[in-house]
């Protein structure tokens, strides 16, 4: 099975892969979405027809897939956010909301973090996370990268072996990556942030997700995606899209 990207996407780089129409932000805001371990940017090219009135949809491109499958795989959380918040400063836009889903919402955390730190590049305008552990539990997890991995592919995928015997390595660093991750108390974000979470995902409930209220100091929401799985797999996937459309609006 060829996961390639569509070789005719105009893009800037080969990280930020542009899915609205056109390739330029026309409001201002980019929404930059980072993907669940193992996957890449593909995975969000239909929502920038759900998205786009609200903001300019982004799929964030790690080492190690689609056009970058034969780059080295990431093994420092640091060295992805760095090279991410880079390619955010040239992107040249005045605002991005940042969207990660489970492992991409820890990278997501953390380059809000970065940019709201140093203070250069675009505004964060927004934090979106989907089906992770608050940074704080997350650290203090004890999930072992080596254990069952075919948990966090997309159960359609599951019966591709061709396609798993790419996929799960990849899924592997990117589970180290967070495994990996140490938790260094910072001060909550001046940023909102909004937290969503399926309604029958076996692996995360919603009093887990709580603690993300206490990493923004401003405004905190959490929005429900009834029968969606821990990847929001099938039609919730467009649902999940829908959300995170009406909380940017």
């Amino acid at each position: 099975m060829d996961i390639s990207n569509c070789a005719t996407v105009s893009k800037k780089s080969s990280i930020l892969v542009p899915w609205s129409t056109g390739t330029e932000t026309r409001n201002g805001t980019a929404l930059v979405c980072i993907p669940w371990a193992g996957a890449g940017a593909t995975p969000f090219r239909p929502w920038g027809a759900v998205i786009g009135d609200a903001a300019d949809v982004y799929g964030v491109r790690l080492a190690g897939r689609e056009s970058r499958q034969t780059e080295p795989l990431p093994t420092s959380l640091d060295d992805v956010v760095e090279e991410l918040v880079a390619e955010l400063v040239r992107l040249d836009v005045p605002r991005v909301a940042l969207f990660g889903l489970c492992s991409g919402a820890l990278l997501a955390h953390r380059t809000a973090q970065r940019l709201h730190r140093s203070g250069d590049g675009p505004e964060v305008a927004h934090l979106l996370v989907a089906s992770q552990l608050p940074p704080r539990l997350l650290a203090d997890g004890d999930d072992e990268p080596e254990g069952d991995l075919t948990r966090y592919v997309p159960e359609h995928l599951r019966e591709e072996p061709e396609l798993l015997e790419v996929l799960l390595p990849v899924l592997a660093a990117d589970m180290r990556l967070v495994s990996g991750y140490v938790h260094t108390p910072e001060a909550p974000l001046d940023v909102p942030i909004t937290v969503l979470y399926g309604g029958s995902d076996d692996l995360l409930s919603r009093s887990e997700v709580d603690g993300w209220r206490h990493e923004t100091a401003v405004r905190s929401e959490f929005r429900e995606v009834a029968g969606a799985d821990h990847l929001f797999g099938g039609a919730a996937w467009r649902e999940l899209a829908e959300e995170i459309r009406a909380a940017l609006r």
